[in-house]
């Protein structure tokens, strides 16, 4: 302070950098609507091309979970194995290297042995990677002409955006080049299948000459042999029957076509488009990631890059909903800011006064923004929009108010610099002692691992930086700025409302105090009362973030096929769209080529953009529209089951629970499916009758019908044949077989060999093929294989190397801590699991469980060091426990809080107590130090108790509210991203008003009830009532 008052040009200099600086740094910063809450994971993907869950799991999953077991950092694996698709995500430690764990899981592939021509790789996905949709629309809708021009133009041209790890295609038709053999043509000419498949591969090959020097130059030799279009194809030469060649064109047809589909998109009211998903890398820097996206596609659109006609139509861009939140978080700071501006003027009633202390709020933001960005930490909604600026500007309130009150006083001593300096000197000492305990009551948050270190960690730095600035600030600039607009002999303003106020204190507090036991004993009862309803209060481990959309699931019949599945999805998406809150929906069925969506034809997800709320009937709100429309589907298509969340909710809930739309889910381990299966169908008949336990489902996983070829093994021998000659020309004839790649300039697509349709297409007709054996002559399939319809595994989940069944629910409209408690004891009542069977219940709830554990660890250790730095400060004790005491007293008026606005307790409620653990002692400190120095000054224990509770009055009251009412805008909004600030700020506030209305009567009581402990033992006439 004294440095800064003897440099005061050089401070305001500083000043006006910090402000150029903190507008420059905040401009740069990384801003996310919500921060990424999943640990470091990698998951990899194997698309074993035609085998069916249970040859996935046993010939891809399993060796392949075996192969990455004991890498550095794992921690845990989950795995689904389904038709043509297996897919394992391994979670690493919360402390890994996201990039190590990559390149550790890539170099751990290379030793894990699979199948000839299976190979696995690393999947792009990552919880909230998904940052930019869009679809491809061409003037002729060319279903393969569209997927070719997303596939080869759109894709490869979005992948070298700095920013993007990948784009995943949806929908649409995938160009293949068919060569479809008629085996009754194939038995006249006596040519085999394979004969058919390596003259192919034979007829598509480029070669090198070397080079031949001619005169000075040199000519290089080039063999051409590659296939060049479909009468190419027809002309390749199997064999030649006494002069004449039998081609292609003999034995079959060659034709363009497409792949097997595995998905559909619809849009709106089109049953099929081409649609782009645009991942970003994790950890990427969403806003500079998705304008180069936008960039590109605007690209795309004019520069000729892609034919004529064709362009790229966003659906869904996440920039909207970060500016949203953002926006929602600056119109909250702002508002905030104003109230605490008015409660300066309320209270100063000075104006330059006011503009003191409140410049500090804009410059300590500046400084938080400059760390952040030097530091690398993201930005996002609740890092700032939970940032109370009553409690950023407490310390310069505090030094402020002094200088203010000692400037006012004509009989001091000395000139006006001289004022500010006593007067800053005198609260130095308990603004160090509460700055300390401030960050050492922020330690549970940077304490925090798992989900809500990742959520609340760039909250708590924020705070750190902020508080650490505005601290400086008020040292620094405060009293240099007061030096300038302020003088000694200033006229304190008269505030009629204020003074009325501090009177009716001051009469109320000398009356208890003649009744200081009474009035200990009365607020002691009202505290426990309150603290009592603390466990009723119940409990979820993260409040929603309103993202303005909606993403449902529907599960349909798992037997499902993908035409049928289309025509209900349509008739579901003109569902949605009958609704005029509706803007526009897109429907996924199946999945993608590239399978990273794990299901298939019987699963079906809508991506419903809502329109502004303020174009929605009168009435109508978000969960009331989510309702009416899962009362219409569920009508129109029973046995369907719909469940609802949003875009990035639904991808995070996925990574928590490892289940499609599980926001939690009951694991059902053990080792016989069916067993398993029982068992979970009776948890999920248990679940639909616990209250407030909605869109509960069990993922059947047997019930698939299958087609089984099983040879005879026995006959086959007697052929000279064995199992693997079966089922190779079952992969060829049947599923279809890849020659070779016919390449169009820088894109190449697959000539798949196989038999004719109506030679594969029935049980009968699969019975009928021929079987060439080594001796000459072939056999018909069906005469040495079994080949029959059965029932098999559709899918396969396993976690921690062991099979499981689960079953997904979310809880609406009663707080989770309380549901899952319910329906775990009703579990365990009435489900008797055999041997080798345990439940796990996972997703938010098992977060919320492994938080509170935390909490019950660092929050008690954090208390421990506060009273230890209190000690410090007081040397006492006694007056550490009076301290202390007030803790209790402000977690009252947060639980109230609660109580009042019916939020359950959750790690955003928690986050609010911590909060006010710091202020209300904060406050007590204060009151505390200036009690012991007017003792000092030769007041009376009675005298110094009840001018120190006077004198402290209006700085005390002055913090409180502008700690409630800073956050006050975030507590009642209820626009797109506030959701995730209210509770914290709900208990902020409560705080603050019991740290105003009880602890400024409570703890000067108990200082002069234990006076005599505090060694402050002479007496002296008291004062009178009057103020």
């Amino acid at each position: 302070m004294e440095l800064a008052l003897g440099e005061r040009i050089v401070v305001i200099g500083a000043a006006v950098l910090l402000l150029i600086a903190g507008i420059a740094s905040f401009t740069q910063l990384d801003i996310e609507a919500y921060p990424d809450p999943v640990q470091p994971m990698t998951e990899v993907l194997t698309l074993p091309t035609g085998l069916s869950a249970e040859e996935v799991e046993k010939l891809v999953t399993v060796p392949t979970e075996y192969g990455m077991s004991g890498m550095l950092h794992l921690k845990s694996m989950e795995s689904i194995s389904l038709y043509g698709l297996s897919d394992i995500r391994l979670y690493f430690d919360w402390d890994s290297d996201y990039e190590f764990d990559r390149i550790q899981t890539i170099n751990q592939l290379q030793f894990v042995t699979l199948p000839q021509g299976i190979t696995p790789g690393l999947s792009p996905e990552n919880p909230i990677g998904e940052i930019y949709r869009y679809t491809v629309q061409g003037p002729d809708h060319d279903l393969v002409r569209e997927k070719e021009v997303e596939d080869w133009i759109c894709e490869k041209q979005f992948k070298t955006v700095p920013g993007v790890l990948d784009v995943s295609g949806f929908g649409g038709l995938t160009k293949e080049y068919h060569v479809e053999v008629d085996p009754q043509k194939l038995n006249h000419y006596a040519i085999p299948l394979s004969q058919v498949i390596s003259a192919v591969q034979n007829s598509n090959t480029n070669s090198g000459g070397s080079y031949l020097n001619v005169g000075e130059q040199a000519f290089d030799v080039r063999g051409l042999g590659l296939i060049q279009n479909v009468d190419d194809i027809r002309d390749i030469v199997l064999a030649a029957n006494k002069s004449t060649p039998i081609r292609i064109r003999d034995i079959g047809d060659a034709s363009i076509g497409w792949a097997p589909r595995l998905g559909i998109v619809g849009m709106n009211y089109q049953d099929e488009v081409v649609s782009g998903i645009v991942l970003m890398r994790k950890y990427g820097n969403t806003l500079r990631t998705l304008e180069g996206v936008e960039a590109k596609a605007k690209e795309l659109n004019t520069s000729g890059i892609m034919p004529k006609g064709y362009k790229v139509v966003p659906y869904y861009d996440r920039s909207g909903l970060v500016y949203t939140t953002l926006r929602t978080v600056l119109e909250n700071l702002s508002l905030g800011m104003l109230l605490v501006f008015l409660v300066l003027i309320f209270f100063l009633g000075n104006l330059r006064t006011a503009i003191i202390a409140a410049i500090n709020i804009p410059l300590a933001m500046f400084g938080a923004f400059i760390l952040l960005y030097l530091t690398g930490t993201p930005a996002n909604l609740l890092s700032l929009g939970a940032v109370d600026f009553g409690i950023i500007i407490d310390s310069t309130i505090i030094v402020v108010e002094n200088i203010y009150r000692h400037l006012t006083i004509e009989d001091l001593p000395g000139s006006t610099l001289d004022c500010i300096r006593r007067a800053s000197t005198e609260v130095g000492g308990p603004m160090f002692y509460s700055t300390i305990i401030f960050l050492i009551a922020f330690l549970p948050l940077f304490t925090m691992k798992g989900v809500e270190g990742a959520i609340f960690s760039p909250m708590s730095h924020t705070y750190a930086y902020a508080l650490t600035v505005a601290i400086i600030l008020a040292v620094m600039l405060s009293p240099v700025l007061s030096s300038y607009l302020l003088h000694k002999g200033i006229k304190e303003t008269h505030n009629f409302v204020w003074e009325g106020l501090h009177n009716f204190y001051h009469r109320l507090f000398v009356r208890v105090l003649r009744a200081p036991r009474l009035t200990v004993a009365v607020i002691g009862l009202v505290m426990a009362g309150g603290l009592a309803m603390f466990p009723f209060l119940g409990g979820e481990f993260l409040p929603k973030l309103e993202e303005g959309n909606i993403w449902a699931h529907a599960i349909m019949p798992t037997t499902m096929n993908l035409p049928t599945g289309a025509k209900l999805v349509s008739q579901m998406r003109a569902v949605f769209l009958s609704f005029p809150e509706v803007s526009s929906g897109v429907s996924q069925l199946g999945r993608p080529d590239d399978g990273t969506e794990t299901t298939s034809f019987f699963s079906v997800e809508f991506s419903v953009d809502l329109k502004p709320e303020d174009e929605w009937p009168a009435g109508m709100t978000k969960a009331r529209l989510v309702k009416e429309i899962d009362e219409k589907l569920r009508e129109k298509f029973p046995g369907v089951s719909f469940a609802y969340s949003q875009n990035i909710e639904d991808n995070i809930d996925e990574a928590l629970s490892g289940v499609k739309a599980g926001e939690n889910a009951v694991k059902v381990f053990g080792y016989d499916l069916q067993s398993d299966q029982a068992i979970a169908t009776k948890v999920e008949g248990i679940l639909k009758a616990v209250p407030g336990v909605t869109d509960v489902f069990m993922f059947k996983s047997l019930g698939q019908p299958n087609i089984v070829v099983a040879p005879d093994r026995s006959v086959a021998a007697r052929y000279g044949l064995n199992s693997g000659d079966v089922s190779a020309v079952v992969q060829a004839a049947i599923g279809g077989q890849v020659a070779t790649q016919v390449l169009e300039q820088d894109r190449s697509f697959p000539l798949v060999v196989r038999w004719k349709p109506e030679y594969r297409q029935t049980v009968e007709a699969m019975r009928n093929i021929r079987v060439n054996v080594p001796t000459g002559g072939n056999v018909p399939l069906g005469q040495i294989a079994r080949v029959e319809a059965s029932e098999g595994a559709s899918f396969i989940y396993r976690g921690g190397l062991q099979r499981y069944i689960p079953v997904r629910f979310s809880v609406r409209g009663r707080d989770l801590k309380g549901a899952v408690a319910e329906a775990k004891a009703r579990v365990a009542g009435e489900v008797q699991l055999p041997e080798g069977t345990h439940l796990e219940w996972v997703g938010e709830y098992g977060e919320l469980q492994a938080a509170n554990r935390r909490l019950a660890i660092v929050v008690p250790v954090a208390l421990l060091m506060i009273m230890g730095v209190l000690y410090a400060a007081t040397l006492s004790i006694v007056n550490t426990l009076i301290l202390m005491a007030q803790v209790p007293l402000a977690c009252l008026g947060g639980i109230l809080g609660l109580v009042v606005t019916g939020t359950p307790f959750s790690v955003s409620a928690a986050v609010g107590f911590i909060s006010i653990f710091a202020i209300s002692i904060m406050d007590g400190i204060l009151l505390n130090f200036y009690i012991r120095q007017l003792y000092q000054e030769g007041n009376s224990v009675f005298d110094s108790v009840v001018k120190g509770a006077d004198r402290r009055f209006r700085a005390v009251m002055m913090t409180a509210l502008v700690d409630g009412l800073g956050l006050l805008p975030a507590a009642l909004s209820t626009r797109i991203g506030a959701q995730t600030q209210r509770p914290l700020a709900i208990v902020v506030i409560g705080g603050a008003i019991s740290i105003a209305l009880l602890t400024r009567v409570f703890q000067p009581t108990l200082v002069y009830l234990l006076h005599k402990q505090l060694g402050l033992t002479e007496e002296r006439a008291p004062i009178r009532e009057s103020s």
